[in-house]
């Protein structure tokens, strides 16, 4: 008897432990605080300065020129803008580009540099990272 039970308390405490957690609390959806609703971010947009779109890049070191704009055109000023380089690759991971960006002279730009290693099209997404503002942009080159 005794070893029966050695056997079936570790065992029941094992499928407590185990079993998935009960909670008698109801998590419910409320409307968003006065201060939340003061915090929502609007859209911005990213433009690019330069090269112009659509213009053929050579293959090499490649600085672009972006601009982070409100929804009136008037260029914001960001905390960080985050730039992605990639190159899509038949049957195999995409080619990814190291990006270094920093902050331009003027209000809302900013100077991004990669390394085109490889001819053919390489898209480039910008993401503004920002509490005040979001934005999303992708844009394509032909390296040659």
């Amino acid at each position: 008897m005794k070893k029966l039970i050695l056997i079936l308390l570790p065992l029941s405490l094992l499928a407590i432990a185990c079993s998935p957690a009960q909670s008698d609390t109801n998590v419910t959806s409320t409307a968003p605080t006065e201060k939340a609703q003061n915090k929502q971010s609007s859209t911005a947009t990213v433009n690019l300065v330069s090269p112009e779109p659509q213009t053929e890049i050579p293959m090499g070191e490649a600085e672009m020129v972006l601009e982070v704009v409100d929804s009136n055109g008037n260029p914001v000023k960001v905390e960080n803008l985050d730039v992605t380089s990639t190159m899509p690759m038949d049957g195999m991971e995409d080619m990814i580009g190291k990006v270094e960006v920093s902050p331009a002279d003027e209000p809302g730009r900013f100077k991004a540099t990669t390394y085109f290693g490889m001819q053919g099209t390489w898209n480039v997404v910008a993401s503004v990272k920002d509490p005040q503002y979001q934005a999303n942009q992708e844009f394509s080159f032909e390296v040659k």
